[in-house]
């Protein structure tokens, strides 16, 4: 597994690869709930990212169809995730072609009252 360095000759870590691939998408949540739904759902997009191209379909497809049910959403607001998925993906895969590490669990944490993303992740197999 190749990871990308940052200028310093470091690994980035991946909570600062997470917030270089939703930058700005984050940033429309309204509070420190929505910010973590918001969270979750990039690093879904970014687990996805790192399955093949064939396989993401029927993946994106099954997060789509899920959200429908657990939230009897509209047609239209199905449409806006899955765009939003493939949105993210796309940065993903061109910001970090090489890295393929699987997110276990993700949070925003409050320090000082500054948020901070806390990433938990593992190697991809």
């Amino acid at each position: 597994m190749r990871m990308d360095k940052t200028s310093t000759g470091e690994r980035p870590k991946v909570s600062e690869m997470i917030l270089r691939m939703a930058e700005g998408f984050l940033d429309i949540g309204k509070d420190l709930e929505h910010k973590e739904n918001l969270l979750r759902f990039a690093c879904t997009a970014w687990n996805i990212a790192c399955f093949e191209p064939a396989k993401r379909h029927s993946l994106i497809s099954g997060y789509v169809e899920q959200f429908r049910k657990t939230n009897d959403a509209s047609e239209v607001a199905c449409k806006n995730l899955e765009d939003d998925m493939g949105q993210l993906i796309e940065e993903k895969d061109r910001l970090y072609p090489h890295v393929m590490i699987r997110i276990l669990d993700s949070k925003i944490e409050l320090v000082g009252g500054k948020e901070h993303i806390v990433v938990t992740s593992t190697p991809f197999e």
